[in-house]
């Protein structure tokens, strides 16, 4: 009787030992939390998204440390208005799609970036869009080497890529926040450029005349409302490149029309300028 009493009594102690025993997993991967934004999973504890088999970890290293749910299904475990977002929404950014899903751009435990990015929002976007891309029919631009090359970036640029662009998903056109026109001609509503009032005046859209809304006009005539308005208005940019352009006010070189590419000609001066593209002969304005 005085041997199983003996053994009853120690019994819990050799397991809690054999328990206390056990690694931490910051004793071998600190490094994976050591940045200053900490994902709220990692400091709740690595079985949040992480299990565990003691007996093949780490010895039969990843083999034994393995997910709780494939990625994407975990991370929309918390973020589930990122999933609604992509599942209802007609454009979706393809990186959401690509191997690594969502650690394409962000990190899974710590970031020294808000949002937990793997990267600066602008150095993270030409990581994938520096080189033309064709997706889905649609080609994109090499970004990057036209930002290295080009002497006038669009301010916009300054709060990053999604000053502009949605990065996961977007009901607009080219994954922007509000409207913009896919085609060359379009009805020169107010709607239709709502990108571009999210820093831009729209008076220089809406008054035939002004003094202050914009330094294209001849005299007082607004020379973006003549360009813009009607039922077949000129689209921004048949002018004016969104990104970067070698050309004071962001004016392209030139403009593919169908099978065509003709330049625009433009010539600034220190009260206004000129230009002939192919659409009409030589026009001068002055402020």
């Amino acid at each position: 009787m005085r041997k199983w009493l003996i053994l009853f009594v120690f019994l819990p102690v050799i397991t809690l030992a054999g328990y206390l025993d056990q690694p931490k997993c910051t004793d071998c991967h600190s490094d994976l939390i050591e940045k200053a934004i900490l994902h709220t999973p990692a400091k709740e504890g690595c079985e949040t998204c992480h299990g565990v088999n003691i007996k093949e970890h780490p010895e039969k290293a990843p083999k034994g440390l393995f997910l709780t749910d494939s990625i994407p299904g975990l991370c929309y475990t918390c973020h589930d208005g990122v999933k609604q977002e992509i599942d209802t929404t007609r454009n979706v950014h393809q990186v959401v799609k690509d191997t690594k899903k969502c650690m394409n751009c962000h990190s899974p435990h710590s970031s020294d970036v808000k949002k937990l990015l793997s990267a600066d929002k602008k150095a993270l976007c030409i990581n994938c869009h520096d080189r033309e891309m064709d997706v889905n029919g649609k080609k994109t631009r090499n970004i990057k080497q036209l930002l290295l090359t080009s002497k006038v970036i669009h301010p916009a640029l300054n709060g990053g890529c999604t000053s502009c662009h949605k990065p996961h998903a977007s009901t607009e056109n080219y994954l922007l926040i509000s409207a913009f026109p896919t085609e060359m001609y379009t009805s020169g509503k107010k709607e239709n450029y709502a990108i571009c009032w999210e820093c831009h005046d729209s008076d220089l859209l809406d008054l035939a005349k002004t003094s202050t809304a914009t330094s294209f006009r001849n005299g007082e005539q607004n020379l973006h409302n003549a360009h813009l308005k009607g039922l077949r208005g000129r689209s921004c940019v048949i002018c004016h490149d969104v990104h970067a352009s070698n050309n004071k006010f962001l004016i392209i070189d030139k403009i593919a029309f169908g099978q065509w590419s003709f330049s625009l000609n433009y010539t600034p001066s220190d009260s206004g300028g000129s230009c002939a593209p192919g659409c009409h002969g030589k026009y001068s304005y002055k402020r």
